[in-house]
């Protein structure tokens, strides 16, 4: 502006008079005109000031990261941009991203936390549903290692003889050895009546389980009588299943059952909401069922209504075992610490942390652990299972380890299988006094026996066949007969 003033000036400087009076008009307008796009770029300045900051405020606000995550992000961005455009080979931002989140869940070395594809989501809803093809038994990775933590009751997997705390090291004869958990449970899933076979680690020994997969409907609630006792299996802690329980009471207390019998034996758990409604039917309003610890924070989950006044009258015994686990033992807690129900059987499982869900657009889900729970009276039980009133061991035959098919057995060996052998025999009615682990006559006797009676090769040696058909038995035999379960009721007349 300055400029164009003084060359006006010079343009004018033949007409003094014109030229003194235009010097003034003009210093006049050069100076407003200053003012004004002064004012024109501080207000700009300003306004971008403003603008930067209030979406650098917002977006703070909006992602909840604070500066050093933000760099930190910053980070990640510049290396997902890097390899996007110059890896040698082709990368997909699909696969990078997915890649991403499953690095920062693994790293977090926490069984129960997992990122899952939309595939991998439906399965995992269909699992809360209740509804799905495969062979009926829960999984976690625990230690770089595949564990089942209960068979479903009926199940498949039950019937084949998978039990509480087998580890999985193959699946169709591959290693599962470094993959993530829901690429195994899917491999292990697959059209109905089609086989999988499991290899599973049992103590110190290995064996091929051969699976029938099948629709698996896992009905929360099962009822049935026997004399004056109720007796509700309680398979699984879905959507639906406190409604079920209540139904079920209100059932034996109309046919009037005075004892109830709760079996949460091999019970999963699930939804934690449910668990808390169940032990709502028993506890009364305002009374705390379990506690959430997050850091430093505790918030007590009370019950929302009043009892069920029909269990007032009522007798409750829980039934659990090592398969016991997460919403079945917040359940069995409450009923524990109030001393509503006596608690029969073996240890629980011992899961005392609790997970939560965020689901994407894109239909994926992170499953993550974002706190802690304890019982009424604050017992943290993860990794202690709890122990019950009243301690019911099960068959010595149901927990045998598997004795290894590629091996034969004869008189003069000595092994711990060989007491497996006695163990099992003895089970199914075959003539042994001695446990020892000598493969004496008497055994001899008795595998000779076993053999001839189910149309086997005669020689008094223990051999694949034989074991094929020793452990088809001993599984059918604890699906049949429980012993546990007997032995509480005997105590309950």
């Amino acid at each position: 502006m300055i400029i164009l003033t003084q060359t006006e000036h010079q343009h004018d400087e033949n007409n003094q008079d014109n030229n003194h009076e235009n010097k003034n008009k003009s210093g006049i307008h050069t100076f407003k005109t200053s003012q004004l796009w002064l004012f024109a770029l501080l207000t700009i300045f300003i306004t971008v000031i403003i603008t930067v900051s209030a979406t650098l405020f917002v977006s703070h606000k909006l992602t909840g990261l604070d500066a050093d995550q933000r760099d930190d992000i910053s980070k990640i961005e510049n290396v997902y941009k890097t390899l996007s455009d110059d890896y040698y080979k082709g990368t997909t931002s699909n696969q990078l991203t997915e890649s991403a989140i499953n690095g920062m869940v693994k790293s977090l070395k926490d069984p129960y936390s997992e990122y899952m594809t939309k595939d991998e989501t439906e399965s995992f809803n269909e699992d809360v549903s209740g509804d799905f093809v495969g062979i009926g038994a829960e999984m976690q990775k625990k230690d770089d290692q595949i564990q089942i933590t209960s068979p479903m009751k009926g199940s498949p997997a039950e019937k084949a003889g998978i039990q509480p705390k087998d580890v999985v090291e193959k699946v169709n004869g591959k290693s599962v050895k470094g993959k993530p958990l829901e690429s195994i449970v899917k491999e292990v899933r697959g059209k109905k009546g089609t086989t999988v076979t499991l290899t599973v680690k049992r103590g110190s020994d290995s064996h091929d389980i051969k699976i029938k997969r099948d629709k698996i409907h896992v009905k929360s609630v099962d009822y049935e009588t026997k004399g004056d006792i109720a007796i509700l299996t309680i398979n699984k802690f879905q959507s639906s299943t406190a409604a079920e329980l209540k139904s079920a009471v209100l059932k034996a207390h109309k046919a009037g059952k005075k004892d109830l019998v709760l079996d949460l034996r091999n019970n999963p758990g699930g939804l934690l909401d449910e668990a808390v409604k169940m032990a709502n039917i028993f506890i009364d309003k305002d009374k705390t069922v379990v506690k959430l610890q997050k850091g430093k924070q505790t918030e007590e989950i009370p019950t929302p209504n009043d009892k069920v006044k029909e269990t007032e009258d009522m007798d409750v015994s829980v039934l659990i075992n090592e398969g016991s686990a997460s919403a079945s033992e917040v359940f069995t807690g409450a009923l524990k610490d109030y001393g509503i129900a006596k608690v029969y059987g073996s240890k629980s499982f011992g899961k005392g942390i609790v997970q939560t869900t965020k689901e994407f657009d894109d239909g994926s889900l992170l499953k993550f652990t974002n706190m802690k729970w304890l019982t009424p009276e604050g017992h943290y039980i993860h990794g202690k299972g709890i122990k019950p009133d009243v301690k019911i061991d099960p068959p010595a035959y149901q927990s045998l380890n598997v004795i290894p098919s590629d091996e034969t057995f004869k008189q003069g060996d000595q092994s711990k299988h060989i007491k497996t052998m006695k163990v099992g025999l003895k089970a199914l009615d075959y003539h042994i006094d001695n446990q020892s682990t000598q493969y004496d006559d008497e055994l001899v006797d008795a595998v000779k026996a076993f053999q001839q009676q189910h149309d086997l090769d005669v020689t008094g040696e223990f051999n694949k066949k034989t074991n094929e058909k020793f452990t088809q038995l001993l599984v059918e035999k604890a699906n049949d007969d429980d012993v546990v379960l007997d032995k509480l009721l005997e105590r309950l007349k």
